[in-house]
């Protein structure tokens, strides 16, 4: 049963649920962690009833218990205990849920303990792999029916192509593992396309960092290669024929059907990998901010799962308007650096460290191994390179610990060396111990439905919620209480969903003013909850801001004085992302609707600060100077911005059409309203009114 189970937690990345709030992350988590939890429950009663399956603590199992342990430690002395035991629905990667991940790698050392058994593991393994596999080339095909979270890069059931590299680059080392040394010549075709499929998908998904992994494997086995003293690698020419058959099959397919410039798109951009790159340059500055959360706090760091509070307190202005929100430093390194401090670090790294140690002793000291070593110390460098680009995430985390345990246990693959003694089997309630341990199942079952069945609720009442029009908000907000009695956790996720929804209802001219007052009434006590229970959640204030700025009038009806409140918000936001630009932003919406001209300019001049490159900025503060009546300031940045026409946007010029226009400047205004229609045609009509006016004075 044990075994079952940890097979079927590989169909994991292959579910998917679009009922559910974030489906790609929801329905795949709490189904592994479900499958993870009834193979525990057997796994318990198994040593109990023989002892010889209790886990064994060597090296390698110190080293893992021992980054759980850390990983505990930094979250019961981080900044927010409560995020990083439980997590959230975005990412579901908590205290909880790595301790599923611990368990699977114990419980895998622990009953597969034949080369048989990790033969049909790694089997089991693959099967979902492919269909995953398929299912991102049906994407590539531009097959309608398949469910797609973006476009271009395929993401397959996984939802993130990052995280789709990540995932075939284990599919891939595993299809090799049997190759080597599975003596199934059935078997063989089916490894050899799971292979191929797995290259593919990773070139599909135009990941940087998982075709710079599978660099990094290719450097290691050609090293390898070279420094054999036998060059002798037993494939047969059968194989690699039909390896080269599949593989024209699978690349030449997906070149006719997406074109050549779309083929030859993940080429491009890893060629084009230089610090003017967007993504590249995003990373860097996350990583300059990372390492400021780090000297902040560096033995334990901030806690699992607490990273947006690092980015959020020392958010690098450049990023705007890129990146506003990050919830991991999408760097495997900085995000343990900031998450568990040095000590985490130091162990993470030390647990990969003694894993390559496992796997080159292996390799040099089995005659009949080297290639397997070879493969699996690939593997662990392709695995640690592309994390460098990105983070763990189910579908990683899995076949890491998987393949940790295969380490662990001696290499074991392939038919039996010798017949495996039989295996006793005693029945449960024949022994005293085992009827005892019975008392599990109550406890197992109660883990069961608070760890996993209630926050799907949750995540389905949501959506639910989410699905229905503004005119059914009566029905929406039993939803919302719905969802957000049954998170255990996610619960602030929620209410900002309910308050975009709230939003939503107010704008709505058809729906009286007493569903309005309800909803809005409902959303307030939930953000005031959200802001008590999270305080240190910089969105949670800039999402209630937001709110509260949507409608002031309606709140008057429920005594609430939203602008006031609303100012008090930014207030305590301010102390938590200081330098975003959003913040200020939405400050100075917040000065202008009160009438407030000097706090107007004081935003505005805090965001041209902020980042001075930023034309858009400097309008805006420009706008505020003529609002004050300060035309010489007002005109000296628009004349400015004039000399910078290769980078202003429409919005930019309309501003700039229009201050000029009150400045008395008429040829500088007609030539910017002109470039705002040349930028966005649909303004043409507007524009064409605006310069007849301009014209008759």
């Amino acid at each position: 049963m044990v075994r079952i189970f940890i097979w079927a937690s590989f169909f994991s990345p292959l579910i998917v649920g679009g009922s559910f709030y974030f489906p790609y992350i929801v329905p795949k988590t709490v189904f592994f962690q479900v499958v993870i939890e009834l193979a525990l429950f057997f796994y318990l009663l198994l040593v109990v009833l023989d002892k010889k399956y209790a886990p064994k603590l060597d090296g390698l199992a110190l080293a893992v218990l021992s980054f759980f342990g850390v990983y505990v430690l930094a979250s019961v002395f981080g900044v927010n205990p409560a995020r990083s035991f439980f997590g959230t629905y975005e990412r579901m990667l908590s205290v909880v849920n790595l301790a599923h991940f611990i368990a699977l790698f114990f419980m895998a050392r622990a009953v597969f303990t034949g080369a048989k058994d990790w033969l049909w593991t790694f089997r089991a393994f693959l099967a979902p792999a492919v269909l995953v596999g398929l299912y991102g080339f049906g994407q590539w095909l531009g097959w309608e029916a398949l469910y797609h979270a973006g476009a271009g890069r395929i993401d397959a059931t996984i939802g993130n192509a990052a995280f789709v590299a990540g995932y075939f680059i284990f599919a891939f080392f595993f299809s090799a593992f049997l190759l080597l040394k599975d003596k199934s010549q059935g078997f063989k075709y089916f490894y050899i396309f799971s292979l191929v499929l797995s290259v593919w998908a990773v070139y599909a998904s135009a990941t940087r960092g998982g075709m710079l992994g599978l660099i990094a494997a290719a450097i290691v086995i050609a090293v390898a290669y070279i420094f054999k003293k036998d060059k002798k690698f037993n494939f047969k020419k059968e194989y690699a024929l039909t390896g080269a058959v599949i593989a024209l099959a699978v690349f030449g397919l997906a070149f006719f059907t997406g074109g050549k410039a779309n083929f030859l798109s993940p080429i491009s951009r890893l060629l084009n990998i230089s610090l003017e790159d967007t993504t590249v340059n995003t990373r860097v500055m996350a990583a300059q901010t990372s390492w400021k959360g780090f000297l902040a706090r560096p033995i334990l760091g901030w806690g699992a799962e607490n990273y947006n509070l690092v980015f959020d307190k020392y958010y690098n202005p450049k990023l705007y308007p890129a990146e506003n929100w990050f919830d991991r430093a999408h760097n495997v390194l900085f995000d343990m650096l900031t998450t568990v401090g040095a000590a985490g670090f130091t162990i993470y790294l030390a647990m990969l460290g003694f894993l390559a140690f496992l796997i080159f002793r292996y390799a040099r000291g089995s005659a009949n191994g080297y290639w397997l070593g070879v493969f699996s110390l690939a593997l662990l460098a392709a695995y640690f390179v592309q994390n460098v680009a990105v983070f763990d995430s189910l579908v990683t985390y899995l076949p890491f610990f998987l393949f940790a345990a295969f380490v662990g246990g001696g290499f074991l693959l392939g038919e039996e060396a010798a017949s495996r003694p039989a295996e006793k089997k005693e029945k449960i309630f024949s022994n005293p111990s085992g009827k005892a341990a019975l008392v599990f199942l109550p406890i197992f079952a109660l883990m069961i439905y608070w760890v996993n069945v209630r926050p799907l609720y949750g995540a389905y009442y949501a959506v639910q919620a989410l699905q229905i029009p503004p005119a059914g908000s009566d029905v929406a907000l039993e939803y919302f209480k719905k969802s957000i009695e049954y998170s255990n956790f996610g619960k602030h996720e929620i209410r900002g969903r309910a308050v975009e929804y709230a939003s939503a209802v107010l704008n709505d001219k058809n729906i009286s003013a007493e569903a309005k007052n309800k909803i809005a009434q409902y959303a307030i006590d939930e953000m005031e909850k959200n802001l008590s229970e999270q305080p240190l959640d910089f969105r949670n204030y800039l999402v209630y801001a937001n709110f509260l700025m949507s409608d002031p009038h309606a709140f008057s009806a429920i005594n609430i004085n939203a602008l006031e409140r609303t100012d008090d918000v930014l207030k305590k936001a301010r102390e938590l992302g200081p330098n975003k630009p959003i913040l200020y932003i939405q400050w100075a919406r917040l000065k202008e609707m009160r009438g407030d001209t000097a706090g107007l300019i004081e935003m505005n001049e805090k965001l041209a600060a902020l980042k001075p490159d930023m034309p858009e900025f400097q309008a805006r503060l420009a706008m505020a100077y003529l609002k004050d009546g300060n035309n010489g300031k007002a005109l000296e940045l628009f004349e400015n911005l004039s000399a910078r026409q290769e980078s202003l946007n429409a919005q930019t010029y309309r501003d700039m059409a229009v201050g000029f226009a009150q400045l008395g400047k008429k040829e500088e205004a007609i030539f910017s309203a002109r470039e705002v229609a040349e930028l966005d045609p649909s303004m043409k009509e507007a524009v064409d009114g605006f310069i007849r006016q301009l014209e008759a004075k």
